[in-house]
Formats: C-alpha cells, sequence, structure tokens
C-alpha cells in the first residue's frame, strides 16, 4: 500500500479544503454584504421621504382646492351682504363670512406646515441621493476588492489540482477506493501522520503500548486508537 502517496494526496486535498473555507470567510466578502446592507437602507429612506414627499404635495394640492372653494363662499357671501337691509341677516351673514375667514386661516396654516414638511423632506432626499452615490461607490470598490481576492483564491486553487492531480496519478484504483472511503468516514482527513505519540488527526498523546503497536504495524497502515484514522508512519 502506498502510504506515502495516500498521505501526499491528503495533504493537497486538505489545502483544498482549507482554500475552499478561506473563499467563504474572506473579509471581503463581509466588506461586501455590509457596503450592500448600507444601500439598502439608503434607498429605503429615499423611498420613505418620497412617500413623505408625495402626501405632503397632497395635503397642499387639498387645502388650496379646500381654500378656493372658501373663498367662493366667503365671496358670495359679501356678495349678499351688500345687498341685505334687515339687522339680523346682515348679522348672520358676517357670522358665516367671519367662520369662512377662521376655517381659511386653519386652512392655510395646514397648507404652510404641509409646505414646510415637504421642502424639509425634499433637502433630507438631497441628502439621501448624495448618499446614495458613496454608497453605491463603496458597493462597487467592495465588490471590485472580492473579485480581486478571489481571482488570487483561484490561481492557488488551480495550483494545488494541478499537485492533486500528479499526487492521484501515483495511486492506483484500490489506493484511490481506499483513500475515497477514508476521508467520507472521517470528514474530509482519513491519512494522517505521526507526531511523536500522537497522530495529527485527532492530536490525542497514545499511551506506550499503543504508540509501539502503531510503529509496529506501520506497513499496514494501522488506525489511530482514539480517532480510527489512517496513520502512515
Amino acid at each position: 500500500m502506498n502510504g506515502p502517496g495516500l498521505l501526499a494526496l491528503q495533504l493537497v486535498d486538505s489545502e483544498l479544503d482549507q482554500l475552499a473555507a478561506r473563499r467563504q470567510r474572506l473579509p471581503e466578502r463581509a466588506a461586501l454584504a455590509s457596503a450592500e446592507s448600507a444601500l439598502a437602507a439608503v434607498l429605503a429612506e429615499q423611498d420613505r421621504l418620497r412617500a413623505l414627499i408625495a402626501a405632503a404635495g397632497s395635503d397642499i394640492e387639498r387645502a388650496e382646492r379646500e381654500g378656493a372653494d372658501l373663498d367662493r363662499v366667503r365671496a358670495r357671501l359679501e356678495a349678499q351682504l351688500k345687498t341685505v337691509i334687515a339687522p339680523r341677516e346682515a348679522e348672520a351673514l358676517t357670522h358665516e363670512i367671519e367662520g369662512a375667514r377662521v376655517r381659511r386661516n386653519a386652512i392655510d396654516d395646514r397648507e404652510l406646515e404641509a409646505m414646510e414638511q415637504q421642502a424639509a423632506e425634499e433637502q433630507a432626499l438631497r441628502v439621501a441621493d448624495d448618499d446614495e452615490q458613496r454608497a453605491r461607490e463603496t458597493v462597487a470598490a467592495a465588490s471590485a476588492n472580492l473579485h480581486a481576492s478571489l481571482d488570487s483564491l483561484a490561481q492557488l486553487e488551480a495550483e494545488v489540482q494541478t499537485r492533486r492531480s500528479a499526487a492521484e496519478m501515483s495511486l492506483d484504483a484500490s489506493e484511490l477506493e481506499l483513500y475515497a472511503a477514508a476521508r467520507r468516514r472521517h470528514g474530509g482527513v482519513g491519512f494522517v501522520r505521526l507526531e511523536g505519540r500522537s497522530c495529527t488527526g485527532c492530536h490525542v498523546d497514545m499511551s506506550h503500548a499503543e504508540h509501539e503497536q502503531v510503529r509496529a504495524a506501520a506497513a499496514d497502515l494501522p488506525e489511530c486508537p482514539n480517532c480510527g484514522r489512517l496513520i502512515v508512519v
């Protein structure tokens, strides 16, 4: 059994596993996610401000319509007042005119408040528009950084894959079958080295007797008495 060849293939595959894990944990990936989240927040704020601006615009239009209606009513009442002679009728019309004036003032105040609110929200939207531009630039830079890191990792992986192909070619079909089975059984690491009195898989110290048994069976790829991985001595 080609123990050194099996271990060499294991070491190469462990490199590939580490690169795959590194790919998922790239800080540039987290930076891009953070930048995209910040952009999404800015876009949501823009939508909120646009909705408030539209609502304020509707309030202004409504106030203008109500004000125009009251102006027509007031003009009609004032015209009537000029034609009446009876004091009680004149008093009633005067009271109605004053009520229309009070309501008109209230509408004007409401319209002014809506206009001030709309102006403040439009200013906030201009700020948010600037924030959007900066956020998009941040996303673009973060995306470029991530792609650069991924390209660098891809080059490393290509180099390791070349070495893996060479390591795999040194093994026959039965050895490759044994290798694949051991990797499946032990979560990707089926072949380990002996370092001192422990294997490099579980790092648990063996007893003196266990250590001697492993060394005595070196030619047969003995199992680690603690984790069961195959030890290449």
